[in-house]
């Protein structure tokens, strides 16, 4: 996720400058016969983990990139089975942006896809084949944009750079169709809006509301990020039947710092009543229970990231990123649930640490090499432990 922050941030830029600009640009080309500016882009990027104490044993299915709430806990068979090396090119990607000049403004579409979907059936076992995945389909007018894209409670100028392609677990790595306003009142700040969709399965009738304050200037960002999600419930074989909604909410505090021309900081504390998916971490779990009493109740999670940035030189760049999510269950007795892969239930976690190290060296303007060593602890109510030791390296290779 975090790897191609100045691709991504290029990307965004793109759709809203003029088109005469983006003529100039590499990839850019004016389709004959019509007003249209199109713009083709991807990259091509090969993945590589070692595992020094366990992993997931199915990661066609669930994902070969870290996920440390559903690490294997120990003395269990997976965390046993050490050494283990994995390779991959699944995360390549290939997309296009147009531009098209109109009374209203420029609209702007982009549609961009990759193979790092779950793919258990062709993937390392038989042909290595894998799933195309759609990350992105929407289009822009104004400050309107509706489709698919990036959730507005993800901050990306906060999010440090990883090799690993999910990155720390308290970020928002959620893609999804919505409706969003974005305007600047003023220079540096952007106010913004959204209408995302709802996650399936006891959650209420309404879409959930997303919204964003975000500054930027010479010295860094700040970012403040809301959200309320609905969840539904009804328990008609209880004793006391009842039904009803719950209202989760989400807030962000981010923000990035530059400290002289070589280093900088990135900096989030997240979090919420039902916060569920807008922190990766919290993902993989419940997010909402029935209390002893009966009552529903929304599972309380809170997480952080710290990052601190260095340029060596002109080629050679690292990053040291630490983070860690908490989970309160709000009165819901932490019962244990058994590991279980096939069902895909999971000991539910008290405490995620992450640590990690990387280095990044660029071979040629277009291709550069990452390293990376990721420290990964989940503490769970009852005590147990899971952890990961991985290296992660990756070459990657830009179209243009």
């Amino acid at each position: 996720m975090a790897r191609p922050l100045r691709l991504l941030a290029g990307l965004a830029l793109a759709l809203v400058l003029p088109v005469s600009s983006l003529a100039d640009d590499p990839g850019y080309f004016k389709v004959p016969g019509t007003d249209t500016t199109l713009k083709l882009y991807g990259y091509i990027e090969l993945d590589g983990t070692y595992d020094m104490s366990g992993r997931i044993g199915d990661i066609e299915n669930y994902d070969w990139a870290s996920i440390v709430p559903v690490q294997p806990l120990k003395d269990t068979p997976q965390a046993k089975e050490t050494g283990q090396l994995y390779f991959t090119a699944r995360t390549s990607r290939f997309g296009l942006q147009t531009s098209t000049p109109t009374s209203y403004g420029p609209l702007g579409t982009k549609l961009e896809g990759d193979f790092n979907g779950p793919n258990g059936y062709q993937g390392q076992t038989y042909t290595n084949s894998v799933l195309f995945r759609l990350r992105h389909a929407y289009a822009t007018l104004g400050g309107f944009l509706v489709g698919q894209t990036w959730t507005l409670f993800l901050d990306f100028p906060s999010s440090p750079e990883t090799v690993d392609f999910n990155g720390p677990g308290s970020v928002a790595l959620v893609r999804q169709p919505q409706v969003r306003y974005t305007f600047s009142p003023t220079d540096g700040l952007t106010l913004a809006a959204a209408l995302e969709n709802s996650r399936n399965g006891g959650v209420g009738h309404v879409p959930d509301v997303t919204a964003k304050a975000s500054y930027a200037a010479g010295w860094g960002t700040a970012g403040l990020a809301l959200m309320t999600n609905q969840y539904r419930y009804d328990q008609p074989g209880s004793s006391t039947p009842r039904s009803g909604t719950r209202q989760g909410y989400g807030l962000a505090l981010s923000g990035s710092y530059k400290i002289g021309p070589s280093d900088s900081l990135q900096g989030l504390l997240a979090g919420g009543d039902g916060i569920g998916r807008y922190l990766f971490n919290a993902a993989a779990g419940q997010f909402a229970g029935e209390a002893p009493d009966g009552t529903v109740k929304l599972w309380r999670v809170w997480a952080y990231h710290l990052g601190y940035a260095h340029t060596w030189n002109s080629v050679l760049r690292s990053n040291l990123v630490w983070s860690q999510t908490f989970f309160n269950r709000n009165g819901i007795a932490p019962t244990a649930v058994a590991d279980d892969e096939a069902s895909g239930t999971f000991d539910p976690n008290w405490r995620i640490d992450q640590l990690f190290v990387n280095a990044f060296y660029s071979l040629t303007k277009n291709a550069e090499l990452g390293l990376e060593y990721e420290l990964g602890r989940r503490h769970t109510f009852d005590r147990k432990i899971g952890s990961e030791d991985r290296i992660t390296a990756s070459a990657h290779y830009n179209f243009f």
